[in-house]
């Protein structure tokens, strides 16, 4: 058995002794649709309606939180189908702080949860960072109701500028990732850099702003539409650089570097680190969701190559997700959320 066979077979182990292998195979495959409808369209319950679902985080057991770009909300759904709106809805676009109920967005596109519960939003219209505070419990205990902030960022206003939170600008931040110290990190598209909130105050933790592929030290590095980031365990930040169609990373030091693959990817849109240190990429450019081992090696998770709606296919995965031993997918032109069964092939399970 390869490295790659083992690595499955233990997950899908994982997923039997949890209860989620169940919910997760399709018959006969590998995928299944666990919310949405397939249309387009806004909708709470089950399978509920989605409008281009761009991004995913970790949300309490056997949940996952989702960035509803074209219906403007912030959206939860269970591994059973349920879905909710926490805040948000196609009828409230604009920028509105205050209840989670009355609050509007424009365009949430990344979307992370802090380890108390804070929701992070990396709202790309807007060019802010909106911050959703529980106002009960953790996220465990299924909180209802938030208090909508803004943590960084001038609303409506694009540009490129550090320093204090509330004068500091952004230019279309699409990712988010919370650290274990409490500072968020965004990933800043239109400025081609990684920036760090923390303190009260922005800085740009790498990139110079021109668009590239130069590896290096803070801001020697360059990026090309550094779309998606995902931190590992061993507090390394990994960056889906979509422009350059490749992986790179980020290490405390602040060194950049490229990843090198055993083959090419065509535009990394999502990416997402695994406990064991394998990263998985929602690769748009052929409908996939990739697999990458330590060592390079890169292996198809789910998706047939070829976009469509059927029981293998995907239609420009936008994002990917490790979360209670399966792997959600965000399958943005067919506006739904589905998960993929790890299967070893040719393995008696």
């Amino acid at each position: 058995m390869g490295w790659t066979s083992r690595l499955l077979h233990m997950l899908v182990l994982g997923c039997l002794s949890s209860g989620l292998l169940a919910a997760a195979e399709a018959e006969g495959g590998k995928m299944r649709v666990i919310a949405g409808t397939g249309e387009a369209g806004f909708e709470d319950g089950s399978p509920g309606r989605f409008n281009k679902p761009i991004r995913l985080a970790p949300y309490g057991k056997g949940t996952v939180l989702v960035a509803d770009i074209f219906n403007h909300a912030i959206r939860w759904v269970t591994i059973d189908g349920e879905v909710r709106t926490v805040s948000g809805g196609p009828d409230r676009k604009g920028f509105e702080n205050g209840s989670a109920e009355a609050a509007r967005f424009a365009s949430p596109h990344g979307v992370a949860v802090s380890r108390d519960g804070l929701i992070a939003v990396a709202e790309a219209e807007n060019h802010t960072i909106r911050l959703l505070t529980p106002v009960i419990g953790p996220v465990d205990s299924g909180p209802r109701s938030y208090v909508v902030s803004t943590l960084a960022g001038v609303p409506g206003r694009g540009g490129m500028k550090d320093g204090p939170a509330d004068e500091a600008e952004f230019q279309s931040p699409h990712a988010v990732a919370w650290t274990l110290q409490g500072d968020l990190l965004v990933a800043d598209i239109g400025n081609a850099r990684i920036r760090r909130v923390s303190s009260g105050a922005v800085r740009t933790a790498a990139g110079s702003g021109a668009e590239g592929r130069q590896d290096g030290n803070g801001a020697e590095a360059s990026f090309h539409y550094p779309m998606d980031i995902a931190l590992a365990t061993d507090g390394t930040l990994w960056i889906a650089d979509a422009g350059s169609h490749t992986v790179r990373s980020l290490d405390s030091e602040g060194l950049v570097s490229t990843l090198e693959l055993g083959s090419p990817i065509d535009t990394p849109h999502g990416i997402a680190a695994g406990p064991d240190g394998t990263l998985y990429l929602a690769e748009m450019g052929t409908h996939r969701i990739l697999a990458v081992s330590p060592d390079g090696e890169v292996t198809t998770v789910c998706g047939t190559g070829e976009a469509g709606s059927g029981p293998e296919q995907l239609n420009r995965p936008a994002a990917v997700l490790v979360h209670d031993g399966v792997v959600w997918v965000a399958d943005l032109d067919n506006h739904r959320i589905v998960v993929c069964q790890l299967v070893a092939d040719n393995e008696d399970l």
